[in-house]
Formats: structure tokens, sequence, C-alpha cells
């Protein structure tokens, strides 16, 4: 793309010294063939005719002149440029003498006092002055350079100075050496001077030429360097008429106008139309960035949809392990029953449960809480359950079975030696029912919810507990976790859940708390563990009324147990 650009502006280049070098040749050769063939082409019109094309030529240059003083002042409000300015003073001045000039010729009628060749060439060697000098002046300028103040006094000055020099010439022609001996032609110092302005405007045409290379092609600067070569040769005209109204004296005003046009293009013309050209190219800029932030928009919602593609298929992943990890079967005791219900919040979640044997007289009971949900509960949830210990085993097949205060001491020790955010802890339950003696063992790390017993005569109690959670305390605090015993009678129910089950309403914290939760699940002594876990979970759902969840959900371990009990199916 680099060497595109780069060959582009090569080619531009390249074809707009095309057309310099075609103006230069022709300008020169016009004035070689004139001074070449001097004695064919050389001749005086009358004063009618020269007159008259005198007139149209100065005053459509004056015109011009005046446009690029109204075009470059109005800029320089904008701008502020300090060449800008420059220039508008020049161009104003130049209007001035040159309208004054042009009513001062030989032939042409009283302006003020009498027309003569010395005023018009003085006045003409003045207005030629300003231009070449002002503009040089302008051209040394930086373009970042800018005025101080308002504009508007720097052109009075200019106006009074102007008309001050005007009146000088116009009143006391005396005061000024002669431009021209009628009948004599012209003198030594109007020569010397010409060469000095055609110097002058060579030197500014090369000023601009460097800065057209550095702009990287400005069409403006281009044409400014055409504009002051053509003055600068109209100039040498100058220096070689005899008559005011001869040749060499007409190609010096046609050279003029032709400079004065090429300056007005590049000063009026371009600077009218850089606004235009600058808002289509902004337009069309604007125009390939919508494009291609649209593409870029486009690709990168395509890969945000590959990449959420990705997370979903790897938290349905996980969601499948953990559900794996899940107890689906429980272990199969006579006159007792098992059953689980889990709903996570998230595609996978910090709830955990477990029923599992310990031996053929002892079944273990695990429910607990991970704080929060998501990823990061789930991870959390796979090290509880892969790190702890409810049993050791000897090489001799012996076997000791932990109490429930050894297995969580155990875990808190484990824990705090691993490096887990601070703010991340645990709660949660862990018993061993003895089945032939009908005692349940059981510890508590902070679980925050009560389990629930329904007696076989339909009465409801709940078991308190206590402990401290799971976390990374162990630096400042051990805690002493206490191994409670309880008696459960044949025929009674056991209900665990997590907070997820409460967590419905926060307006509303005890809107299916443990007292309503008791409440509910009276008189649902001769329903199955299945049923029972259906039904706080419908319980749950009725309540949510289509809510987002708030925390992950689980009923989980509905024990009913007893003797000879026959367990009658139900609708819920």
């Amino acid at each position: 793309m680099g060497g595109l650009k780069d060959k582009f502006k090569k080619n531009r280049q390249w074809k707009d010294w095309s057309i310099i070098s075609g103006i230069f040749a022709a300008t020169i050769l016009i004035f070689a063939l004139t001074k070449y063939h001097e004695d064919r082409s050389f001749f005086v019109l009358s004063s009618d005719a020269f007159l008259g094309l005198h007139i149209i030529l100065e005053f459509s240059a004056i015109v011009m002149a005046f446009c690029v003083f109204a075009v470059t002042y109005y800029t320089s409000e904008q701008t502020r440029s300090a060449s800008m300015l420059i220039i508008a003073c020049t161009f104003l001045s130049v209007t001035f003498l040159d309208t004054v000039h042009t009513f001062s010729y030989k032939g042409m009628p009283a302006l003020l006092t009498v027309s003569t060749p010395q005023k018009a060439t003085t006045l003409w060697i003045v207005s030629r002055l300003v231009m070449s000098i002002g503009m040089f002046i302008a051209s040394l300028v930086p373009s970042h350079k800018k005025i101080k103040g308002h504009q508007g006094p720097y052109i009075v000055i200019d106006i009074i100075l102007t008309l001050l020099i005007i009146g000088l010439i116009v009143y006391n022609p005396d005061l000024f050496p002669p431009m021209h001996v009628d009948g004599e032609s012209l003198t030594s110092l109007k020569i010397t001077i010409e060469y000095f302005i055609f110097a002058i405007l060579i030197i500014t045409a090369a000023i601009y030429h460097r800065q057209y290379v550095n702009s990287n092609g400005d069409k403006a600067y281009i044409l400014l360097v055409i504009g002051f070569f053509i003055a600068g040769l109209g100039e040498m005209s100058f220096t070689l008429y005899h008559n005011v109204y001869d040749t060499y004296n007409l190609i010096g005003h046609f050279y003029k106008f032709i400079a004065h046009y090429i300056l007005f293009r590049a000063l009026f013309v371009i600077n009218i139309q850089k606004p235009y050209k600058e808002l289509s190219e902004a337009e069309e800029k604007l125009n390939n960035y919508v494009d291609d932030l649209e593409r870029a928009v486009e690709e990168r919602t395509k890969e945000i949809s590959q990449a959420n593609e990705k997370i979903i298929k790897n938290l349905n992943d996980a969601k499948h392990i953990q559900m794996a990890l899940m107890t689906t079967e429980f272990p199969k005791v006579a006159g007792m029953e098992f059953a689980a219900k889990y709903l996570p919040c998230e595609q996978v979640g910090g709830d955990f449960y477990n029923v599992f044997r310990l031996d053929e007289e002892n079944i273990g009971i695990l429910i607990g809480d991970v704080a929060g949900h998501g990823v990061s509960a789930a991870m959390l949830n796979v090290f509880i359950n892969q790190n702890m210990r409810f049993r050791i085993d000897y090489e001799d097949n012996r076997y000791r079975i932990l109490t429930p205060r050894g297995v969580l001491m155990n875990l808190y020790h484990v824990y705090n030696n691993m490096s887990f955010p601070e703010e991340m802890y645990v709660v949660l339950f862990y018993g061993i029912y003895n089945i032939k003696t009908g005692k349940l063992s059981y510890a508590s790390a902070g679980m925050n919810t009560y389990p629930i017993i329904i007696k076989s005569n339909g009465k409801v109690s709940h078991i308190k507990l206590d402990g401290f959670p799971i976390c990374k305390f162990g630096k400042f605090f051990k805690p002493n976790y206490e191994t409670k015993t309880i008696d459960l009678a044949p025929g009674d129910t056991l209900v665990f859940y997590s907070d997820g089950l409460s967590e419905i309403d926060r307006k509303q914290p005890n809107l299916f708390g443990t007292k309503n939760i008791m409440e509910y699940l009276k008189g649902m002594e001769d329903y199955s563990a299945k049923e029972i876990c259906q039904g706080l979970a419908d319980a749950y759902h009725t309540l949510l009324d289509g809510n987002e969840m708030l925390d992950d959900v689980t009923v989980s371990v509905k024990l009913l147990w007893g003797k000879n009990k026959q367990i009658k199916e139900k609708s819920i």
C-alpha cells in the first residue's frame, strides 16, 4: 500500500513538472522570439489601441489582485496566519497603486494631476516593488506563525501608507528620480530596479518551490512558482521598451496579466475550493473508516461469538463434569431411601452434596456451599470434594473412621495451606449415621441452614448448627469443631438444603425461611424422599415467579428411613 502511494506521488509530481516545464518553455520562447526577430516583431501601437488593451489587462489584474486580498484577509481571520495577512496587505496596496497607475498612463484623461510617463512609471515601479518584496517576506514567514490581536489595524495602516505614497507620487513627482525620459527611453535606475524586482521574484519562486516539495506536491505552491516566474519575465520586458506603446511594453503587461491570473488561481480559487476539497476528502476518509469499522466490528463480533461458543461449550462440559461428581446413585440400605435435587444458578455452581458408605454400619452424609457461584465456586467445590478425608485405611485391611470433628479440622488445615483468595470460604455439614443404633453424629463448619426432621407422627423440628467456616483464617484462629449426636426414630425423615432455597427475594429474606419451610413440610411424613425433593423445588420455583435465581439451590440427602414402612407415591 505504501509503495503504491509513493508511486502515485511520483507520478503526480512528474505531471506537475511537465506542466511547469511547458509553461516555462512557452513564456521564454515568446520572449526569445520577440527579441531575436526584433526587426520584424517590434512595433508601436497607436495610443487608442494600446490604451484599450492596457485598460483591459490592467483592470483584469486589479480585480484579481483585489480578490486575492479579500480571500487572504478573510482566511487570516479564521487561521490567524501571519503570512496570509502579509499577502492581504501586499495585494491591497497593489490594487490601489495599479488603479492609479492605469489612470496615470500617457494618453489617459487627467486624474488628480496630468497623466505622464514619469508618474505612471513611478507608480508601476513602486507597485512591483511592493508586490515582490511583500510576497518574498510572506514566503519566509512560517505557516504556523500567528498574528496577535485583530488584523483590522494592519489593514488600516497599510491603506494609510499606500495612499501617502500615491499622494507623494501624484502631487510631488519631482521627489522621485526620473524613471522614463520621453523620447529617450528608460533610465538606468529604472532598469536596475526592474532587475532587482526580477531577482526578488525568482528567489520567491525558488522558496515556494521548496515549500512545494516539502508539502508533498501541494498544487497551490506550484502555481505560485509559475506565477512568480512569469511575473519575473514580465519585468525583464519592461527593461527593453523604448516607447510606452511598443511591443515590449505590451508583452510585459500581458505577462503581468497571466502572472496575476495564476496567483489568483493559487491564492483565491484554491483557497475557496480547499475547504470543500478537504470536506470531501474527510467525508471519503470517514466513509472508509466506517466501512473499515463495520468490517472490524463484524470480524470482532464473529471472534467474540466463536469465543463465546467455546466458553459456553467449556461451561457445559464443566457442568456435566460437576453433575457427574454429584451423587446420583445412593447406597442401598434396607429400610432407607435417599434423594437429591440440585439447581445451579449458572452453568456451574458452588453447592455440593454426597451420601456414601463408610462401612457396613455407617453412612456418611455431606452437604456444603461455597461462597458465591460460577466457575470459581465450582473449582473450589472440586477441591473440597477431593481433599476431604473421611477414614484412614491401613495396610492390614484395618481402618479408622474419622469423627465429623476430625474431618472438618483436617479440611480446615489443608485449606489454609492453599493459596486461595481470602474472600472465599466454605460452609458445610458432615454427619455419620449408624444403621444399627440409629444415631446421627455430626459437626458443622458454619452451615447457615438447619437440617429439618419430619417425625413419623407429622411433627417437624430442626437441628441447630454452629461452627466456624472453612476459610483462610488459620494464622489468626484455630476453630474447635464439636461432634454432636442425636437419635433418630424409625419413620423419621431428615431433610437438608442449602441457603439458595430461601434466597428468593432480597427484599423479603424470610419469604421461604426455616419456619416457612418447616410449615411446608408438615404432613409430608408419608411422602417419599424423591417427592419431598420435588415438592421443595416446585415451591421454590413458584415463589421465584420467573425472576432470576440469586444463588445455587440444593435440596440434598432427603433421608427417609424406618422399619417395615410402606411408601405410597403421591402427586405433588
